[in-house]
């Protein structure tokens, strides 16, 4: 899950930044050991090995997590789904057949499992369905990497990786010490930016056509009017989910969201129209005004 590279920059006394490095680096491999569905003792696996057996009783913490993803899913008539992990699968060969797609969809239904808030316990009804929330733990990890951030005795911090980010604090005693972060632009591949967020405290998270999102419905990446989605929220789940979501649901859904007091939105259009939550406007800097705009 956190296979792929990740940046931190630490700022205050070399022996706390350095504490804060190895300490913050440490708790994200352990959420993805802990939560890949591709590693053998994680929650997904374990839950995954007795399908079609005894359900799994999961530590309360744990089940907490696994409840929320499934609530969700109700909440958005399966648009996010958990068990979208054989459709995962058969997109890491990169173009897959219509008859892999079908087979996987034969085993994708957040339907199929089964909590119980009674022993903490998840169940799947058949073999062969997995348990994948990519979706939402780098999200989570983000939150408690804030939250460790924040604890530490350190000036500052920033973190991204895999499209999310979060920010703390100042860069110290050197001039300009505020964090900023650029917005990936979404019609190029270049590495470049066509906004700046100098806000701090929030877990950013972004989705695009990078994000290798999945429609459970049709197997295949959803057809959306959005290049990008960007959530900032205290809680990370949530972020990760919404931009997610969001994305997927396109510009309408966005329009009905921007008010959400759990979350900041922002996203783009695939005509360079920028929507806004109102509350971010004033950390938000569009860089890009040549290709795009500020909807209003």
């Amino acid at each position: 899950m956190f296979g792929r590279s990740f940046s931190q920059s630490v700022y205050g006394g070399s022996s706390a930044a350095t504490d804060a490095i190895h300490t913050v680096s440490d708790r994200l491999y352990a959420f993805s050991s802990h939560w890949d569905s591709e590693g053998a003792d994680s929650v997904p696996a374990q839950i995954a090995a007795s399908a079609g057996l005894t359900p799994t009783v999961l530590d309360p913490d744990d089940y907490a997590v696994v409840k929320r993803a499934f609530s969700l899913a109700k909440e958005t008539g399966g648009l996010f789904d958990p068990t979208i992990g054989a459709l995962s699968f058969v997109w890491a060969e990169k173009t897959p057949t219509a008859d892999r797609i079908s087979w996987a969809l034969t085993y994708t239904g957040y339907n199929e499992v089964t909590l119980s808030d009674e022993d903490h316990s998840a169940s799947i009804g058949r073999p062969g369905i997995t348990i994948d929330l990519n979706a939402v733990v780098p999200g989570m990890a983000l939150e408690e990497a804030l939250s460790l951030y924040q604890t530490a005795e350190i000036d500052g911090a920033v973190l991204t990786f895999d499209g999310g980010a979060v920010m703390t604090g100042t860069k110290g005693g050197e001039e300009n010490a505020a964090f900023s972060l650029g917005l990936r632009d979404p019609m190029r591949s270049d590495g470049s930016h066509y906004a700046v967020l100098t806000e701090t405290d929030r877990v950013i998270c972004t989705s695009d056509v990078s994000s290798g999102l999945l429609d459970p419905s049709t197997g295949n990446p959803p057809e959306t009017d959005l290049l990008a989605v960007t959530t900032l929220s205290e809680d990370g789940f949530l972020a990760d989910a919404m931009s997610s979501i969001l994305y997927m649901q396109g510009s309408a859904s966005v329009l009905s969201h921007l008010d959400d007091p759990d979350y900041e939105v922002i996203a783009v259009t695939k005509t360079g129209d920028v929507y806004l939550s109102d509350s971010v406007q004033e950390y938000f800097t569009l860089s890009d005004t040549e290709n795009y705009h500020l909807a209003h």
